[in-house]
């Protein structure tokens, strides 16, 4: 499976630390490009570069705002980076936002890091030198894999810019490579429109690969587009590939269509949602200067790739969460997003701004949970169970929906053709039902509609036990309004062949009940018995015969027909008409006869019927689905 090496290297550290001199000085980039950045000489927004790491590979730059103020762009260019150059000054040392920054990096889930020790000209000495250094290996405990190297640098004077630029290249050359097929995302961190071009997008290529002329949807507004441009690092290029820094110029769409932390995807491969499941952990103690703990209810900044919003945290299994603690919660959101399972996000707290912690989604279309023992097992089998167990977990989750499996399964951010694999094995052991029409359903949720059936079956036979049952249209209104025609009549097919419920005449019963005729009845039924028989093979049709001024009548005279027709002395032809038994089965004798002869017609079955064209063809046509008759040439022969 062809797969990417393409790297996002991100800077973290403290505000005047000089990450973007460093960046100037191992690219030849500014990457500060506002006015106001050059006049106060910080960092406002995010800027990019891009890093050559030779044989005419290159890695992109995101280079960060280090001020607490600024603290939300640093996050919204920090969700794809695979390796963080964390830049910590020696004449200051570790400073705040250098231990936010570095555990903002953790809780985004960044494996790799390189330290530059900057401004080493203004160190007074080695030992202070060294001091710093032991500071640094003292926060960093091992927190990256492998153990992260500290180069000592000065990008005024030049000093150790060669082997941080080897650092940096062996480092990403080493970093875990990404798969390229599959649906693209793009969580877009800038917009802007350019002269002759129009709208553009810019951010870091998640997943997937994205190229020119392909549709697009922007979430999680839905709004479709077509990609007209690639760009890769200001090259135009064919397509760009995970991990890589791009630039989408876009048709169909004004820039006031789209606004930063819009995600730009494949269309309909994400689902937008205002829930996320999610596992949270605080940072520990140490981080906090005053004692702080997190209850459950209250309200939080999330940061997910380049989004922020306001969201309401639900803890599952704990009242509070305290510091270096972790808990299952639930994200209720102001605004609808988009995410994938295993995406990793930030908690700050809204003011004063403080970051909390963060984690990793498990479901990012969950279902609104509550505190209950079982809602906890089930986080905890969305978080650790197999690809099997979240197959079935999903299709278990949404009782009622009757959603086609795909949908479910992109939902659940699983891949369909092996989820489809994984659902059938979970049908062979029972665990889910396949309905039909590409809809499966939990073993739960086919007991519960089952019980229900029975119990409303059973009232109605109680309530009339002369009634043939309830028709099949009123029971799927009922039990299943969301199910196609053919999931539902997947359901039903399941508990008749269990022998459960009989199906006659658009009716269903249980089993175990028989409708009663009463003596009114059994007079309509002998009457409506001689009607079919002096009709022959000129029936009328259903609906003629049925009608009745009075009620009373009217319901007599029908149990007594359905009666009939349950009994099989009435044969259904079609929707139309129904003929008396004995001039059902005359008919196929005088089939027969015909038949010696060869194919029989439709012209010459009428004839010897002395019937209607629509009779004789309704005729020939039930006797093909009871199998007593087939297809040949033109006309029929008995099998």
């Amino acid at each position: 499976m062809a797969k990417s090496r393409h790297v996002v290297i991100g800077t973290a550290g403290h505000v005047d630390h000089g990450k973007t001199s460093l960046v100037l000085a191992l690219t030849g980039i500014d990457a500060d490009r506002l006015a106001e950045e050059k006049r106060r000489g910080i960092t406002i927004e995010n800027g990019f570069a891009h890093f050559d790491l030779g044989d005419g590979e290159r890695a992109s730059i995101i280079d960060v705002p280090g001020h607490e103020r600024f603290v939300r762009h640093m996050l919204a260019g920090s969700g794809a980076v695979d390796l963080a150059l964390l830049v910590v000054a020696a004449d200051d040392g570790i400073m705040p936002q250098t231990i936010e920054h570095f555990h903002i990096l953790r809780l985004l889930g960044v494996k790799r890091a390189v330290v530059a020790l900057t401004k080493c000209d203004l160190a007074p000495d080695n030992e202070w030198l060294d001091l710093i250094e032991d500071s640094l290996k003292s926060l960093l405990n091992d927190a990256f894999t492998p153990p992260t190297p500290i180069v000592r640098v000065s990008a005024l004077t030049g000093q150790g810019l060669d082997t941080l630029a080897a650092t940096l290249r062996e480092a990403a050359l080493s970093s875990t490579a990404k798969l390229i097929q599959g649906r693209f995302r793009l969580p877009v961190d800038r917009i802007f429109t350019m002269t002759g071009f129009g709208t553009v997008v810019t951010g870091s290529l998640l997943e997937g690969t994205v190229a020119a002329g392909g549709p697009a949807a922007v979430y999680p507004s839905g709004l479709e587009a077509k990609i007209r441009q690639v760009q890769v690092h200001s090259q135009t290029v064919p397509a760009a590939y995970p991990g890589q820094r791009t630039a989408l110029n876009i048709s169909n769409l004004a820039k006031d269509d789209l606004k930063r932390g819009d995600v730009l995807a494949t269309p309909g491969s994400l689902t937008p949602s205002m829930m996320l499941d999610v596992t949270l952990a605080l940072l520990p103690e140490s981080f906090f200067s005053t004692a702080t703990q997190v209850k459950s209810g209250r309200l939080v900044k999330l940061h997910l790739a380049a989004r922020e919003i306001t969201a309401k945290l639900v803890l599952i299994d704990k009242d509070y969460l305290a510091p270096g603690q972790k808990a299952y919660a639930q994200l209720r959101l102001t605004e609808p997003v988009v995410a994938r399972k295993g995406d990793r996000f930030v908690i700050r707290r809204p003011s004063p701004a403080l970051t909390l912690g963060g984690g990793e989604v498990l479901d990012a279309a969950p279902l609104k949970r509550r505190r209950k023992p079982e809602v906890a097992e089930l986080f905890r089998a969305k978080e650790t169970g197999d690809h099997i167990q979240r197959v079935e977990l999903a299709v278990r989750e949404k009782p009622g929906s009757f959603e086609i499996f795909t949908e479910t399964m992109l939902r659940a951010d699983l891949e369909p053709v092996r989820a489809r694999s994984d659902a059938n094995v979970l049908v062979d052991k029972g665990k889910l039902f396949f309905l039909g029409s590409d809809v499966y359903i939990h073993a739960k949720e086919m007991e519960s509609l089952s019980e229900k059936l029975f119990s409303l079956l059973d009232q109605r036979h109680k309530a009339n036990p002369y009634s043939p049952g309830v028709s099949m249209e009123e029971l799927r209104s009922k039990l299943l309004p969301n199910a196609p025609a053919p999931a539902a009549d997947g359901f039903f097919a399941h508990l008749t062949a269990k022998k459960s419920i009989v199906r006659e005449g658009g009716f269903v019963r249980l089993r175990s009940f028989e409708p009663k005729v009463d003596e009114v009845s059994n007079l309509h039924v002998a009457l409506l018995e001689k009607a079919y028989l002096d009709f022959g093979f000129s029936p009328l049709a259903n609906s003629f015969v049925l009608p009745e001024d009075d009620p009373i009548k009217a319901r007599a005279r029908r149990t007594a027909y359905e009666s009939l027709v349950r009994k099989g002395v009435l044969k259904p032809l079609d929707d139309l008409y129904h003929v008396h038994k004995s001039h059902f089965e005359r008919a196929f004798e005088v089939f027969k006869d015909l038949a010696a002869g060869g194919p029989v017609l439709i012209g010459p079955f009428r004839d010897a019927l002395k019937t209607s064209r629509k009779v004789a063809l309704a005729l020939l046509d039930s006797f093909d689905r009871a199998g007593l008759s087939h297809k040949s040439g033109d006309g029929r022969l008995p099998r």
